[in-house]
């Protein structure tokens, strides 16, 4: 049980860090705190 709980926490950590550098690479903002100025949420 605990090595399934293990892979659906590992699996959802995956899927924001692939989100994050999707949007990223598309120039979007993240969420972090070093986003640049240009970031649309940020005017």
């Amino acid at each position: 049980m605990e090595i399934a709980i293990a892979i659906g926490i590992a699996a959802v950590a995956v899927y924001i860090i692939y989100k994050n550098i999707k949007k990223s690479s598309k120039g979007h903002c993240s969420g972090c705190s070093g986003c640049s100025k240009k970031c649309p949420s940020r005017k």
